[in-house]
């Protein structure tokens, strides 16, 4: 028989990364990763984000029209990231998950505090050619043992100076393909199974309806103050992950 009091709670943090997303641009997996966590664990909760992942960032990766210069500038960034979630997914099926746990909520405490300082991080083009590669591996790795794709990518991208257009489509694409990577990872590591698969094709429809009250409600209201109070939400959700990982580790 379901617990449906936990599916209520999936059905409900869905809801609320959607609406997070819709209204201050970003912070999907951040938050859906970061709640579940505290509620299935984190294998489980990269599982259940993969679907409203992917469904939400393939139009946002695609859809505009920069894809082709954006993949010949940065493809030696996309792909190594999609490739090195095997190793990051293959480090989540072998070890202690409160060491991955840990680390994402490490990673949390990490992008709120460089989100709240905005450090003037500039990476030159004559750079990016032997920058790319490093960074993917990076990014891949850790997406895949805390399926987190924001830090370092994100940072990484923003710090290319790109044009506000290219950079959300770059983002998508980011993400997108991290998704995939992931999902095959996962699925090799047998990380996955059915009744997660459909529990994440189920999970896209309240990340989309938050999604959308998100976007409407940007358009009536000023965002700064929801943003501040977002972030200091997920430094403290962060803080609450790396302090119960690490008492269920050494207590």
């Amino acid at each position: 028989m379901p617990d449906y009091t936990t599916l209520a709670i999936v059905f409900s943090i869905f809801l609320l990364a959607g609406f997070v997303k819709g209204f201050v641009g970003f912070g999907l997996p951040l938050v859906a990763i970061g709640l579940l966590t505290t509620v299935v664990g984190l294998q489980a909760a990269i599982a259940l984000f993969l679907v409203p992942a992917l469904g939400t960032n393939l139009w946002q990766g695609f859809a505009g029209g920069h894809t082709g210069p954006l993949f010949r500038r940065y493809w030696t960034f996309f792909v190594p990231t999609m490739v090195f979630t095997f190793p990051g997914t293959l480090a989540l099926s072998r070890f202690d998950t409160n060491y991955m746990s840990a680390l994402l909520g490490l990673l949390l405490c990490l992008f709120v505090v460089l989100s709240f300082s905005r450090p003037n991080f500039v990476v030159p083009v004559r750079l990016e050619r032997p920058l790319n590669p490093v960074m993917g591996v990076i990014s891949g790795v850790l997406a895949g043992m805390t399926g987190a794709f924001t830090m370092p990518g994100v940072v990484y991208l923003q710090a290319t100076r790109l044009p506000r257009d290219h950079l959300v489509q770059a983002l998508g694409m980011l993400f997108t393909l991290s998704t995939v990577g992931l999902a095959v990872s996962m699925g090799s590591q047998n990380l996955l199974n059915w009744n997660l698969g459909l529990a994440s094709f189920a999970a896209f429809l309240p990340t989309f309806i938050g999604l959308i009250i998100g976007t409407r409600l940007r358009k009536r209201t000023t965002e700064e103050g929801f943003r501040i109070v977002f972030l200091l939400a997920l430094g403290l959700l962060g803080l609450y992950i790396v302090g119960r990982s690490l008492t269920a580790l050494y207590l």
